[in-house]
C-alpha cells in the first residue's frame, strides 16, 4: 500500500535523522518522505521502487539510510526522463543534447553540486551516460540539494559518498584502483582525516554490497527474480506507451543475456582496505559466478522457446499479441508432451522454477513457465544450449524462420503447435498447415 509504504519511509528518515542528532520538522521529514516515495512508485518500475530501497534501509547506519533513500530517485531510462517531482532541483544541472545529457557549468556559490562534481569524479561539460553514473549523479544532487540545510558538510559528503559507489559493476582502472579505492582518493581530496575517509568508505562499501545483494549472497532464485525485474523495467516505457511487443520482450531478455555474459564476479562486490574480509570477498565471487551462471541458463532456457514461438509466428505470417504469447509461453501440460528420446542432463532447480514458478511471501515472485519446463525437460542442459544458438542465428537474419523449426526434433515442434493452435483458433489453419509441412520434411525419404 502506497500509504504504508510512506509511513515508512517517513521512519526511516526520522530514524536516521535523529541517529545523527539533527532536528528536522516532521513536516519537513513527511514531505522528503513523500518525494522519494512519488520517484520510486512510478508505474515505469518493476526493481528500482521503493520495496527496493526500504529493504536497503534495514540494520544500516543514519549516514546510509539516507543514502539508501535517494540513491535510486532518478532512473532516467525507465522514468523516460527527470522525474517531475525533482526536476525543478536538476533543472541547471544538465542540458538535453542530441539524445543524452551534458553537465552544465557549476554557479560558485552552490557548494551541492560542486561536493556532487568532486565526488564523482565529474566535470563541467561532461557527457553523462546511465552506463557510468548519471542516475547515481542526479540522484546524488537531489540529495544533496535537499539535505544540505539539515547535515554538516561532512555528513552530506559521506552521503553523497554512499551514493557514489552503488554505480555497480566497475572495473579497476589502469592502475588496478578499485571503484572504492577511487573514491577513497576523491573523498581524502575533500577531508584531512584518514579515520573519516576510512569510515565514509567502509560505510559506503557496505551500501553498495547491500545493493547487488541478489548477486553476491542471494540464492540463485532470488537472483532470478531481480534480474527478470529489470528485464521487464527495462520494457515498461514502451509497455506504458502501448509498445510491448514479442520482439521488445525478446530484445530485454537478449539484452540481459549479453550484459550477464560480459559481467566479471570479480566487479560485483565491493571492499576496502580488508572490509569485508579478504575470505568474504572470495565468497561473494563464489556467489556471484554462480547466480550468474544460473540466470543465463534460464535465460537460455526461456529465449529458446521464445525463438520457437517466434519462428511459428514468423512461418505462418501472423501477428501475436504479448497476451497470447503469454499465455502460449504458460499453456503446456507434461502429460501432453512427447517424451524426449532420450535421458537429458537437467539442472533440476531450474526446471521447477519454470514449471512452478516462485512467490515468496511478502517479495516479487517469478511466473511459472510450463512450456518452457516442457522444452528444457525434452531437450536437456546441452541441447537447450545448442537451440539457442540456433536461435541467435535466427535473431540476426542468417536463419530462415521455417530453417530453424526444422532443426528441432520434429514431435517437440508439433506438440508445441498443437498447443498454439488450441490458444489462438483465427490461426489454426496456418498453424495446422505449418505442421503438416515440417511433417512432410520430417519423414524418412
Amino acid at each position: 500500500m502506497p500509504i504504508d509504504t510512506i509511513h515508512r519511509m517517513n521512519h526511516w528518515f526520522g530514524h536516521a535523522f535523529k541517529g545523527l542528532s539533527v532536528h528536522v520538522p516532521p513536516a519537513r521529514v513527511q514531505k522528503l518522505a513523500m518525494l522519494v516515495h512519488q520517484c520510486m512508485e512510478a508505474k515505469t518500475r518493476t526493481y528500482h521502487t521503493a520495496f527496493h530501497v526500504l529493504g536497503l534501509c534495514e540494520s544500516m547506519q543514519p549516514i546510509q539510510i539516507l543514502a539508501a533513500l535517494f540513491h535510486d530517485v532518478v532512473f532516467y531510462q525507465a522514468d523516460g526522463g527527470i522525474p517531475t517531482c525533482v526536476s525543478a532541483l536538476l533543472e541547471d544541472v544538465t542540458r538535453p543534447e542530441l539524445g543524452f545529457l551534458r553537465l552544465l557549468e557549476i554557479a560558485p556559490d552552490d557548494q551541492a553540486i560542486a561536493l556532487c562534481v568532486d565526488i564523482f569524479g565529474f566535470h563541467p561539460g561532461q557527457r553523462l551516460s546511465p552506463r557510468h553514473g548519471m542516475n547515481e549523479f542526479l540522484s546524488a544532487v537531489v540529495a544533496a540539494r535537499l539535505l544540505q540545510a539539515h547535515l554538516s558538510h561532512l555528513q552530506l559528503m559521506a552521503v553523497v559518498a554512499c551514493i557514489e559507489l552503488t554505480i555497480p559493476f566497475r572495473a579497476p582502472d589502469a592502475k588496478g584502483n578499485s571503484a572504492a579505492q577511487r573514491l577513497a582518493q576523491r573523498v581524502q581530496a575533500r577531508c584531512t582525516s584518514t579515520a573519516l575517509v576510512k569510515t565514509t568508505i567502509t560505510n559506503a562499501v557496505d551500501i553498495a554490497n547491500r545493493d547487488v545483494t541478489g548477486f553476491i549472497e542471494a540464492a540463485p532464485e532470488y537472483c532470478l527474480i531481480n534480474s527478470m525485474l529489470l528485464v521487464e523495467e527495462s520494457m515498461m516505457p514502451r509497455t506504458v506507451s502501448g509498445e510491448r511487443s514479442l520482439l521488445a520482450y525478446r530484445k530485454a531478455l537478449l539484452a540481459m543475456d549479453i550484459f550477464l555474459s560480459q559481467l566479471n564476479p570479480a566487479w560485483v562486490g565491493q571492499s576496502y582496505e580488508n572490509h569485508p574480509t579478504a575470505e568474504a570477498v572470495i565468497q561473494m565471487q563464489v556467489t556471484a559466478r554462480q547466480n550468474i551462471a544460473f540466470v543465463r541458463d534460464y535465460l537460455t532456457a526461456v529465449l529458446s522457446t521464445v525463438a520457437i514461438i517466434e519462428a511459428l509466428t514468423r512461418s505462418t505470417g501472423t501477428v501475436w499479441t504479448m497476451a497470447l504469447f503469454l499465455d502460449s509461453m504458460r499453456c503446456a501440460e507434461g502429460d501432453q508432451f512427447p517424451a524426449p528420446p532420450n535421458e537429458p542432463i537437467l539442472h533440476a532447480d531450474l526446471r521447477q522454477l519454470l514449471k512452478h514458478g516462485l512467490a515468496p511471501e511478502g517479495n516479487p515472485g517469478l511466473d511459472a513457465l510450463p512450456l518452457t519446463a516442457c522444452v528444457y525437460g525434452f531437450l536437456g542442459q546441452v541441447a537447450t544450449q545448442q537451440v539457442r544458438q540456433q536461435a541467435q542465428q535466427m535473431f540476426d537474419g542468417l536463419l530462415k524462420p521455417l530453417a530453424f523449426l526444422q532443426m528441432l526434433d520434429y514431435d517437440m515442434v508439433s506438440a508445441i503447435i498443437c498447443k498454439m493452435a488450441k490458444i489462438d483458433m483465427s490461426r489454426q489453419e496456418q498453424l495446422l498447415t505449418l505442421e503438416r509441412k515440417l511433417h512432410a520434411v520430417s519423414m524418412p525419404v
